[in-house]
């Protein structure tokens, strides 16, 4: 009787010794985490779509907002940039600050004309995030910059008696105004001879109308790279 008793404790402990070695395996890993998505995106609120005087600041600043996994990221760098020629914004870059959110204040070229400024960030989902900017009236004085392939910028309002400057950009090459008749103006020195930078020159407007120029080499009246000054009282 003995002898049995201790053949059954044997054999159970035999068994249990079996049921923990081979029925549980090992644990499967624990789950990856969270994709960590970095995102801008416009700040609410954003200074989107504002208008004011050719020349000013806008009264409120352009805002981003970039978010890791929804939460605000800091220290994450961010470029402004604004075209056409003549606006400008302020900072051109900077960090987001502890809120996510980062922002620049923009002065509008100083002609009638509708901005667009971008803010970029390197390796961020939604970069880069752009913003429209309206400036109202013409001005006295507008520089054209006479780059490859366009003039910037190539539509605008000039007060009666202003003055326009084009100012070949760095590296611009055989590039002339000329006017489309019967204007006789603007008109680049020598024209149709062509000029390479460094080059500018400036032209007066006295009268009223609509003058409208073109590249010789890069457009014509009509395509490509031309444009149209409207002089207005």
């Amino acid at each position: 009787m003995r002898g049995e008793i201790v053949s059954l404790l044997v054999l159970a402990g035999g068994a249990g010794l079996a049921a923990g070695c081979g029925g549980g395996g090992t644990s499967p890993p624990p789950p990856p985490p969270p994709s960590s998505t970095v995102t801008m995106a416009r700040a609410s609120p954003s200074g989107d779509g504002q208008a004011g005087p050719s020349g000013t600041a806008l009264p409120n600043p352009l805002r981003v907002v970039i978010t890791q996994s929804g939460l605000p990221l800091a220290a994450r760098g961010v470029f402004w940039a604004i075209t056409p020629a003549g606006g400008a914004v302020n900072p051109a870059s900077g960090p987001t600050g502890s809120d996510g959110i980062a922002q620049t204040t923009v002065t509008l070229p100083g002609f009638a004309t509708t901005s667009t400024i971008t803010a970029t960030a390197a390796g961020v989902t939604g970069s880069p995030v752009s913003f429209t900017a309206i400036s109202t009236g013409a001005s006295l004085q507008v520089t054209v910059a006479v780059v490859n392939n366009a003039f910037q910028p190539s539509t605008f309002e000039l007060k009666q008696g202003g003055t326009v400057s084009f100012v070949w950009g760095t590296g611009s090459v055989q590039h002339t105004v000329t006017p489309v008749a019967p204007n006789t103006i603007p008109v680049s020195p020598g024209d149709p001879a062509t000029h390479d930078a460094p080059f500018d020159f400036p032209t007066v407007f006295p009268a009223t109308g609509t003058f409208d120029f073109f590249c010789r080499t890069h457009g014509t009246a009509t395509s490509g790279m031309h444009g149209r000054i409207t002089v207005v009282p």
